[in-house]
Parts: C-alpha cells; structure tokens; sequence
C-alpha cells in the first residue's frame, strides 16, 4: 500500500500454493492443516485476515478457481468445499472474491465443474467472474446476477482497445497463446488497434 497500490488479491488459484492445501487432492497432510475442508481452508483464512489487518478489507480480494485442474489440481467435492469456502468469506467484508470458471482445458482433464450459481448462492459480496467468457457470455452473466463485474485476461492481451470493440461490436483479435509468458514485448504491445 505505501508503494501506491489501491489494493491486495490474495491468489488462492491455479494450484499455487493456497490452492494446493484448499484441494483434497494435493493436501494429505494429517495436521490442522489437512483433512477436513476447515482445516485446508485454515491457511487461506489465515492469510485472508493478515492481509485484511495490514491493507483493510476493503483493499482486499480473493481469488479462486473451483474448476481449476491446472497444476493437476482436483479435488474430491469441490461444489461443497468452495461453498463452504464462499460462505465463510462473507465474514471478511472483503472488496471482492475473484472465481475463475472451468476453463475448456479443465473440462478436457475431467475437472468437477462447480457452477458460477452456486457460489454466487453461497456468497454475499462483489463477485468477479473470469475464464474464458465473451461479451455475450459476460453481459449475461451480470444481467443474471451471476456476477457483479467480469474479468477478460487473454482476450484484454489481444485486444488492448477491448471496451471499444465490445461498445462498437467491433471484430476481436484472436489471442495468440503461442506468445504467452515469453521473454520480450512479441504478443503483448504488437496487437492491432481498432
């Protein structure tokens, strides 16, 4: 916060290392911290409050991604665990939990898809959808209250004017994953404009 940022999003996702004792699949540990969905939810929260203290919940967010099977991730029940997951959150008053829907790679490894509506259900604050979505998809989602704002990754990257195209349904770039986390500036600042 003193360097100037507006705020803090705890990634519990992707099988990083929150994510990794969040799945029963990754966490066999025999402590407090393993088994029961309380107790692999114990690290999360406890992070959760830290940085709620340092920065104040409402710089705060969280963000998850149910579905997720990247980093070989998997979980036994994940509808229950994240609901729960959900739930408790709503006791943080944070500025948003971040869910990131089943990606179709997910889907592809045979990831237990948990939907969007039952975390919405489960919790009470501002939610930000991302995975994949379109504008189409995004704008539903929102008119459903599925979702209180959507996030666009890899379609953003391909289209730096994004808002633009979306206001004047304008053609998309078509995002070039080939060029993903690479070493220099091909694929992130050589995108066409409108």
């Amino acid at each position: 916060m003193e360097a100037g940022f507006d705020g803090v999003e705890i990634h519990g996702a992707n099988g990083y290392l929150i994510d990794q004792f969040l799945r029963d699949g990754t966490n066999t540990r025999d402590d407090e911290y393993g088994g029961s969905v309380e107790n692999r939810a114990r690290f999360l929260f406890e992070i959760v409050r830290g940085i709620c203290d340092a920065t104040g919940s409402d710089k705060t967010g969280v963000r998850l991604s149910p579905s997720g099977t990247f980093n070989d991730m998997k979980d036994s029940n994940p509808q229950k665990h994240f609901t729960y997951i959900c739930e408790k959150l709503n006791g943080y008053n944070l500025a948003y939990l971040h869910i990131i829907d089943a990606l179709e790679g997910d889907i592809r490894h045979g990831a237990n898809v948990v939907e969007l509506s039952f975390l919405r259900e489960a919790y009470k604050g501002i939610l930000i959808a991302n995975g994949g979505y379109t504008q189409e998809r995004g704008n539903a989602a929102i008119q459903n209250a599925l979702a209180d704002a959507v996030a666009f990754g890899a379609l953003f990257l391909a289209n730096p004017d994004l808002p633009e195209r979306f206001a004047e349904n304008g053609p998309l770039n078509t995002p070039n994953s080939d060029t993903f986390y690479t070493q220099d500036e091909k694929g992130y600042l050589d995108y066409p404009t409108l």
